[in-house]
Formats: structure tokens, sequence, C-alpha cells
């Protein structure tokens, strides 16, 4: 049944915030669980307290701190029906809730929301984002996307220029451009190593010139460009990765793989090590390319720069690293350290396979969560929680969110707010280093990741796998087998590490020609 206390009433009992951030037991109309953390939850809460009052609805939100937390907590709540109205989740995540039988089908709400307001509203959203919702269950819309992201490079620019001083064809020209595919990244990685030879534990001043003597150049405050007095040979690298699932996933679509697939009933296998096509063979040369990168020393892991976490933001910030990918969700990790930094697409690989001639594969993947509505209360509370949905995930509510956390805009229409332009069009010195980049990455999206094809030029896909129960297992099995084929003594050896990976925990996903 409906609950009936309204945000008015709310309000004066609770003295404080018109959402229900950590009230459970009280009444309200909408319940919403997400996985955030601290640094989103609030810029979440100020829009639900804005929607709080537009539409005299009271809010309960709670973050359960993690996806996996929040999944959790969902599954463990069906059997009691005490699972919330809405909330945000990965494919997979909603993949389990349709088999829990909890989740409510979109489009006859969406169909009901066109009639009512002669829109279209599923045109809003961006294609890319919808692929993951409407292709869980049949033809019904499970959800609409809420904060996405995706991966972009950040580089070290200040270093960058140091360099140049060293060896002049690191930059080429007045401006640096960033490498764009794998081979160039490559190439410049030859070109840097021997350059930092002189720059390794030493401090960098403003004008370029090293200083041996680090202590005295502190003691007398001299302006300094870069201190790289903890950083050193051994441990440097050219660039490096947040997320060695997202590097796997991402390259072996970029080398003409497959990682995943699902059949028409819904059940998916592991396909990147398949040997009956062209699966095998294509991670192996990735694999083996990769593996020369690792052995040169200009890609490398978090931990072979001393790191203690799996991502590789505190090794860029100390210079450890000149470049890192990383995801456009979480900038702000990459802010507050040595250099200034900008970004640019993460690069692609070209390949050419059997006399098949130059193939461009730009895959980036494609992050971030959607939200999903649940057979929860009654018809109006199913109907009030819809509109919740839409308004957070479109216009000026998702343009809002957006420039606060730096999540690309989920919807059209978010872009067309006077919120996001003249955000997107400040001058740098008005924003803070954070919203800099989020500035940029919005600009790398727009500019190169959401361009179509033309004549002259190959479109990025911003890829995202297919959801089925068991995917993140396969995600998490898949975490550290790059760094076991960097182990192998030989290129031999790295067959192996596939064959006992397909052996293991994901056994079950191997197709059965394979197992």
């Amino acid at each position: 049944m409906k609950k009936n206390l309204k945000i008015s009433s709310l309000a004066m009992l609770m003295g404080a915030s018109l959402v229900l951030s950590s009230c459970p037991g009280m009444n309200y109309d909408i319940e919403f669980w997400t996985g955030f953390g601290s640094s989103y939850t609030g810029a979440l809460e100020t829009l639900l307290d804005e929607y709080s009052e537009i539409s005299q609805l009271s809010i309960y939100h709670e973050s359960k701190g993690g996806y996996d937390n929040l999944q959790s907590a969902i599954n463990n709540s069906v059997s009691q029906n005490a699972f919330p109205n809405m909330a945000n989740g990965y494919p997979d995540h909603f993949a389990g809730y349709i088999s829990s039988q909890i989740m409510v089908p979109m489009d006859d709400y969406i169909a009901a929301y066109d009639t009512e307001h002669g829109t279209d509203l599923l045109n809003d959203y961006y294609a890319d984002y919808m692929v993951e919702n409407q292709t869980l269950y049949e033809d019904y819309t499970m959800g609409v996307p809420f904060n996405k992201s995706t991966e972009v490079m950040a580089y070290n620019l200040t270093l960058l220029e140091a360099l140049d001083t060293v060896d002049d064809t690191i930059i080429d020209g007045d401006t640096f451009v960033a490498p764009s595919t794998w081979d160039e990244m490559a190439a410049l990685g030859r070109k840097i190593i021997p350059a930092m030879q002189g720059f390794f534990g030493k401090i960098i001043g403003t004008d370029y010139k090293v200083y041996a003597n680090s202590e005295a150049v502190v003691a007398a405050g001299v302006d300094t460009a870069m201190d790289l007095r903890s950083v050193t040979a051994d441990k440097f690298r050219v660039f490096s990765w947040d997320s060695a699932a997202n590097m796997f996933i991402t390259l072996v679509r970029q080398w003409g793989s497959e990682y995943t697939a699902v059949d028409e009933y819904g059940n998916g296998t592991v396909q990147f090590f398949n040997d009956k096509n062209t699966n095998k063979e294509r991670t192996l040369e990735m694999s083996k390319y990769w593996r020369n990168l690792y052995r040169e020393g200009i890609f490398g892991f978090p931990t072979d720069m001393g790191g203690t976490s799996d991502y590789s933001s505190d090794q860029f910030k100390a210079g450890n690293c000149i470049f890192t990918i990383c995801s456009s969700g979480g900038l702000s990790y990459n802010t507050g350290g040595n250099g200034e930094v900008h970004l640019a697409p993460i690069p692609y690989n070209v390949t050419n396979y059997d006399g098949e001639g130059e193939v461009i594969r730009k895959y980036v993947i494609s992050q971030g969560t959607s939200l999903g509505l649940f057979d929860q209360g009654d018809a109006e509370d199913i109907q009030d929680t819809f509109n919740l949905i839409v308004w957070l995930s479109t216009g000026e509510a998702q343009a809002k969110w957006s420039v606060t956390t730096g999540y690309y805009p989920a919807s059209k229409s978010a872009t067309e707010t006077d919120t996001y332009k003249n955000f997107i069009a400040a001058d740098s010195d008005s924003l803070t280093a954070t919203q800099v980049l989020y500035q940029e990455s919005f600009n790398v999206n727009e500019k190169n990741y959401m361009l179509e094809a033309t004549e002259d030029e190959v479109a990025w896909v911003k890829f995202v796998d297919p959801g089925f129960i068991g995917s993140s297992t396969i995600r998490t099995a898949v975490t550290n087998v790059m760094a076991q084929v960097f182990m192998c003594k030989d290129e031999a050896d790295i067959p192996g590490v596939f064959e006992d990976l397909y052996k293991g925990s994901i056994s079950q996903y191997v197709p059965i020609e394979n197992r």
C-alpha cells in the first residue's frame, strides 16, 4: 500500500533534509538503494531533495557502500518482499533480479509517458547506453542509464615537456599530441625510457633545470615543476592501467577476439580462448604483444611501481608513470600530484590478419549503472517511482548530476541544458583541477567516442558486455590473467595460462567443445 507521509510533514518532523538518508522504519513513498560511496551520495541526495519538493513525495535513500553489498542486500531481501522501489545496478545484477522476478519492464510506462508528454523518451537516451538495458530479457526495456562513464587516458604534460628538452622528438611541434594507437605508444615509450635516465631521484625546476641536490633545493624554496625524488629507474613505467579486468576485456576486443557471449536462453559463455573460431589465435597475439611491452618496461601494473593498491592513480601523481588509463568517473583521483594533467582517448589497435587489410578497432568500455524499477508497492507506487527515474536520468537533473560528479550525460536532453553548456564553455581558470578534467573528459566523449563513422574515420564502439548470471565471476577470474601472462618465461607458456583459467572457477561457462 501507499505510504502516506508527505514530505511537508516529514520535514517538520526531521527539521533537516527532505530526503530520508538514514531513517529506516519511518514511512516514505519511494525507497531507493544504491551502491554509491560518500563522494557521490551527497550529489544524489541534493537532487532527491529537489524532487521531493517538486513532487511532494518522501524518498528514503540508502547507500549500501559498494555494488557487491547492494546486490547482496537486494538478493537477501527478495524472500521477505523487503526490496526497495528502485535501485541502480550493472547488467549482471539486473539479470539476477529478473530471474528473481522482482523487476518491472518499463515499456508500458514509457509508452504512457510518451503519450502524455508528446515525446520519444527512449530516443532521448544515448543508444550505446540502452543496449545493456534492452538485451537482458527478450525485447523488454529493463532499465535506463544514470551514471555512465568510460575510460580515458590521462597524461602528465609537465613531465613530457621536461623530457622533450632531452629528446625533442617526444613532442612533435609546439603542442603534444597523445599517441592514438598502441604502436604509437610503444614507439613513444622507447624514446621516453632513455630520456628519463637523468631525472630519477631529482627535482625539475620550472625552467626544466634538473636539481641533483634536491634537499637543498627544497630548503631554498626554489619553484619546481616536478618532484621526482621518489621515482627510481627500476619502478618507472611509461604507462599503466587502473583496472586490470577492463584492460583484458578491452584488449581482447581491440585485437578482434570475443570476450563472452549469451545464447537465446540467456546462458553466458566465455569466448576469448575458444579454439573453434579465431578468438584463441587473436587473444594469443594480443597477449604476446603486451608481454613485450611489459618486458621492455613500457607498461606496468601499479604494483610494479611500488604501489599497494590495484589503481595506478597514486603512481601517476607521484611521477612513476606518465600515462594512465582510468575511469572518466574517477578523475578526481588523478589530480593533486606532480605536473599538469590532460586527457585523451585511450589508444586503439590496428591489425592486419590473414590478408584482410588494415583493420582499425576502436573499442572503449561503457561503464556505470542504470536505474531499475522494482515490483514493490501498488500501481501508484510503481508509477511514482518510474517518474522519479525519468526525472533523474534526463534534462536538468541529469545535467546537474554530470557536472557535479564527472559522469557523462545519459540523455541528449541533459547536454541541451544551460547547466551543461555553460560548464563545457567555462574558462579553465574558473574551475578546480578536478573540474578541468571533467570538462576535458566531456570533450573527449563528445569529440571522439560519440562521433559517428565517416568515409575517412572509423567510429569508436562504446561496448558493454552482455549481462548474465555469472558474468561477474568471469570478470573476477580474468583480473589477474595478464599478470600471469607477463610472468611466462617463454611465449610458448602463454597458452597454458588460459587453459588453466578455463579449467578453474569459470569452467562451467566454457563452451563444451573447449572443456
